[in-house]
């Protein structure tokens, strides 16, 4: 966060600017607002995820996890709920509680996701380059907890 004597200044990021990246199979993530830029308040990330896709069951221990649904229908594991959602549709799942989520439509759709705090940017960069059998390490290292296979869906 830049700061104007001593007065804390927006952050402007436009979504023409993004730059994609690739993470998982089929999937592309872009950074919206690096947690650097606001001083380790919040991770912002917008993914476009492939139909029938999504992590595999995970869990973090030190930040919350903020979903917004912008394109597609998803559904959500969260503990022990399993539920389906829309776009204009959030979740928040709290530090802690075991999750898992899969776009369950036939397109790709699009899911923006916060990290509060942030500080896990750079696990979303790097996993697109890490062999699947270095992901569990790699995830560690960003307070990824991975406990469980993707949320397997069959197609309404």
């Amino acid at each position: 966060m830049s700061q104007n004597n001593g007065t804390p200044s927006a952050v402007i990021n436009n979504s023409k600017d993004l730059e994609w990246f690739d993470t998982m199979p089929g999937e592309q993530m872009a950074i919206r607002i690096h947690s650097n830029q606001v001083g380790g308040a919040v991770t912002i990330m917008e993914a476009r995820v492939p139909a029938l896709s999504g992590p595999p069951k995970h869990y973090h221990k030190d930040r919350e996890e903020i979903f917004e649904i912008l394109e597609g229908t998803f559904r959500f594991h969260c503990g022990d709920d399993e539920f389906d959602v829309t776009p204009g549709t959030s979740v928040v799942v709290p530090r802690g509680v075991p999750h898992a989520w899969a776009n369950i439509g036939t397109d790709t759709a699009r899911i923006l996701f916060t990290f509060a705090p942030g500080g896990i940017d750079d696990f979303f960069t790097k996993i697109g380059r890490t062999p699947p059998e270095g992901w569990k390490e790699l995830s560690e290292n960003y307070d990824t907890w991975i406990i469980g296979p993707p949320l397997l869906v069959e197609q309404k």
